[in-house]
């Protein structure tokens, strides 16, 4: 009658059509007379319902499954025992365990290292599973007491005293695959409809991840990639046919954009050193002179290689200077440098700049400090006179 921590009440009933998670499939939901189940659990031969209402004991009541979700869950259970038993027969690829997932599910199999399977090899697996699932094979369940089976190494401990079941997909006596299950399933190949593999990768231990599909989620991964297409082919102003080739030129377009932004910013940076080295001569002789630089396009490289510009330009002067170079939007912030000739000015002026931006992070080496910082959005404020530590305005390139 108390409920736990999330506002729920564990129910049990003499009896339930609700599949309590298990065998690597989540729970059914549904409800009992018009009270949603959240979910359910085994707990040794019970299964407790969780409800948000309580409900008394004694009470009659009507459950009902969820069957849109039983009946997904049922299509990528049986699916993953036909591609398991595929793989294995034809493949030699053993399943070590499998996931039942929100949209998309896998198989991990215990493959070599040197192992790869290729889209050649990936289409016979799919087509095969295909072969069977348009065959309609029929898929049967055998039930043995436990008290008299030998257990699967799969029971769990506190499983004593039910029964033992084999789900076996094929003919009696030509079965494809047999395997202990605890699961729901489907009652032929047929209603599994299709199956599409979504690709592999490698875990560890060398263990391999197949992804797959089966039933009504191909069609929802097809309606998905139907809607992906429609709006690739407005932006691309091509066919989802010449998509790629459409994606490859834009990406072969940037690269060489960006190769010629690079070369263009390397020979700004010593023109930009070169105002800035003037700013600081033009101030004469004060007790430091300083700038501040923010270039919203700028990037690391580009703030590093005028700071550098500038360490030689200003390397004769007697005077001590120092200047902030910021690069990227005032929003987003990005690359940081603070360059001079006095270490201690040097700090000060990033404990300056984290009074206004916040943590700058970053290191001091040779004479430059290099970070970066979350925003620039109050840079236009930093006074780095050596006269005050206080904040004010200060002009900007």
């Amino acid at each position: 009658d108390t409920p736990d921590s999330e506002g729920l009440y564990y129910v049990e009933l003499a009896d339930t059509v609700i599949f309590p998670e298990g065998g690597g499939q989540p729970s059914d939901t549904g409800n009992i007379s018009g009270v949603p189940v959240k979910h359910a659990r085994r707990d040794g031969l019970r299964a407790i319902h969780y409800v948000p209402t309580s409900i008394p004991a004694g009470t009659s009541v009507r459950v009902e499954v969820d069957f849109k979700r039983r009946l997904d869950h049922m299509q990528q259970h049986s699916g993953q025992h036909l591609l398991s038993a595929v793989l294995r027969k034809y493949w030699g690829l053993e399943t070590v365990s499998w996931n039942l997932g929100a949209t998309v599910s896998h198989v991990e199999l215990r493959a070599p290292k040197e192992l790869v399977l290729s889209q050649v090899a990936l289409d016979a697996i799919e087509s095969k599973c295909n072969d069977m699932i348009f065959e309609a094979l029929p898929i049967s369940t055998n039930i043995i007491e436990q008290a008299t089976a030998t257990c699967p190494s799969t029971v769990p401990d506190d499983y004593v005293g039910g029964v033992i079941r084999h789900v076996e997909i094929g003919v009696a006596g030509a079965a494809i695959d047999r395997n202990a299950c605890c699961g729901t399933h489907l009652a032929s190949t047929a209603q599994m409809q299709v199956l599409k593999l979504a690709g592999v990768d490698r875990i560890r231990g060398g263990n391999m991840r197949l992804f797959f599909y089966v039933g009504a989620r191909v069609r929802e991964y097809a309606e998905a990639s139907l809607v992906r297409d429609k709006r690739l082919a407005g932006l691309l102003s091509c066919p989802p046919e010449t998509q790629g080739e459409a994606v490859e030129r834009l990406i072969k377009q940037g690269k060489a954009s960006l190769k010629s932004l690079k070369s263009l910013r390397v020979q700004l940076a010593p023109l930009v050193a070169q105002d800035l080295r003037n700013q600081l001569v033009a101030q004469g002789k004060i007790q430091r002179q300083s700038t501040v630089y923010h270039c919203e396009d700028g990037d690391g490289p580009f703030s590093s290689s005028i700071g550098s510009e500038l360490a030689k330009l200003m390397a004769g002067s007697n005077a001590e200077w120092l200047t902030v170079i910021a690069s990227g939007p005032k929003a987003d912030g990005g690359p940081l440098v603070v360059v001079g000739n006095d270490e201690a000015s040097i700090i000060d002026a990033v404990e300056r700049l984290t009074l206004l931006l916040g943590t700058c992070k970053g290191g001091l080496s040779h004479g430059t400090w290099r970070g970066k910082a979350a925003n620039f959005v109050q840079l236009a404020k930093l006074n780095l006179s050596a006269q005050s530590s206080t904040l004010g305005s200060s002009d900007m390139i």
